[in-house]
């Protein structure tokens, strides 16, 4: 709010050094002085609240402590019970209360874990395998803020685990010796040793791991992927766009069959299956056959003589129609329309006429990689319905002009008889 107040009154010639220094002028002194005590005041009521019903029941203590455990992290309010259990350490030796929560690391950590095997978003992948690694050693805020929270059931799906777990430790009597990132040794007794109340902590937290891993598998698989799968629906409707373009772009042609042509590598790299590229548009063949290419070098070329049809500003698609009347769509990556053109180049206009082997997009493989993206670059005949056959005659490494698709059609006479019909 201040933010927004201040770039409406800083004049625009200073918005960039004064916008920031005058909100932290502002802001800090507030929280340490209004949010930080106010804060303060209500974990440690939290807390409070917590000790008490622990006396009444610790099994309800703890299953209130684990369900809103992680809400507690979101706003810092939990570093109160962190406050009482250093208090209750130095008098009594031990704490009863912060222990509840232990549970919810693992309740997290089990819902991430099956998110990582429910999504196809390779992007939420690269975020949740390191959110689950620290999630074992207690850090769960890179799972909360950045897998679970912003899907919202998942989160809902934790807290609940993380509730069955604290009643658990509550029953089993848990409490806490000293402050420790490895929770187990931290609940070990200097008298008593490993008790059963050390083992009902480990049976809480397996439980808790398992409960939040199977509520997410039966009960939260729908909403992991409904960003990325609006996102798919927008590359759907992109792609069926592009394709659009290029037939529109092509003369019309009154031959039932296009004529014979062969197409070579646009890139250097690995062939793949086109069924294997991860994007059902292009796995399915809805928008044409053809193969895939894993670019080990970041240049597309043209992959015949032709005419180059439709460009992209973002400059990630490109298509073409060869002299023999094949249109073509190379689209490199998944998603990459999303990086607004941040590590492509395109080299040609709409409407050139280029030779094979002539280089069309530049574009940078370690950019598009560290941001999260794929480079499987799908090389589609869109008027495949035009051939009566399209085979992939390559495996493996590819080299930039070996022909790597062969488009069975009519020959040159059939299609000049097609072209032009012979009237009896």
């Amino acid at each position: 709010m201040i933010e927004k107040w201040c770039k409406k009154w800083i004049p625009t010639v200073v918005k960039t050094f004064l916008v920031p220094f005058v909100t932290l002028l502002i802001v800090v002194p507030l929280t340490f002085l209004i949010i930080g005590p106010i804060a303060t005041w209500i974990g440690n009521a939290l807390a409070a609240m917590t000790s008490a019903i622990y006396g009444f029941s610790p099994v309800l203590a703890g299953v209130l402590l684990g369900v809103f455990w992680q809400v507690f992290v979101i706003f810092g309010v939990h570093w109160g019970f962190v406050a009482v259990m250093m208090s209750n350490v130095a008098a009594m030796g031990y704490d009863q209360i912060l222990g509840l929560s232990l549970g919810a690391s693992f309740a997290q950590i089990g819902v991430v874990l099956a998110i990582l095997l429910q999504t196809k978003d390779q992007k939420l992948k690269g975020i949740a395998l390191p959110a689950f690694i620290s999630g074992i050693f207690g850090v769960t805020e890179p799972a909360i803020y950045g897998v679970t929270l912003p899907r919202k059931k998942p989160f809902i799906l934790s807290c609940t685990a993380a509730g069955v777990g604290g009643g658990l430790i509550g029953f089993f009597g848990t409490r806490m010796y000293m402050m420790g990132g490895f929770s187990i040794p931290a609940t070990i007794g200097p008298k008593g040793g490993v008790d059963m109340s050390v083992y009902g902590l480990m049976i809480a937290m397996a439980v808790s791991f398992v409960l939040g891993f199977v509520l997410q598998i039966a009960l939260g698989k729908k909403s992991v992927d409904a960003d990325y799968d609006e996102k798919q629906a927008k590359a759907v409707q992109e792609v069926a766009n592009q394709a659009d373009v290029i037939a529109k772009a092509a003369p019309a042609s009154n031959t039932d069959l296009n004529v014979s042509t062969e197409l070579v590598s646009p890139l250097d790299g690995e062939l793949l299956p086109l069924s294997e590229v991860k994007d059902e548009v292009f796995s399915s063949g809805a928008m044409g056959e053809g193969v895939a290419i894993e670019p080990s070098q970041g240049v597309l070329h043209a992959p015949d003589d032709g005419r180059v049809v439709m460009t992209f500003p973002t400059g990630h698609a490109i298509g073409m129609k060869t002299k023999d009347g094949a249109e073509i769509l190379m689209h490199i990556g998944m998603d990459t329309v999303n990086l607004q053109g941040k590590g492509f180049e395109t080299l040609v206009d709409k409407g050139d006429e280029v030779k094979a082997g002539d280089e069309l997009v530049n574009f940078d493989i370690d950019e598009i990689h560290s941001a999260g993206y794929i480079v499987t670059t799908p090389i589609v005949v869109t008027n495949s319905k035009d051939y009566e056959k399209v085979s992939v005659v390559r495996q493996g490494e590819v080299k930039v002009g070996q022909e790597i698709l062969d488009l069975e059609g009519a020959t040159e006479k059939e299609a000049s008889t097609n072209e032009n019909p012979q009237i009896a």
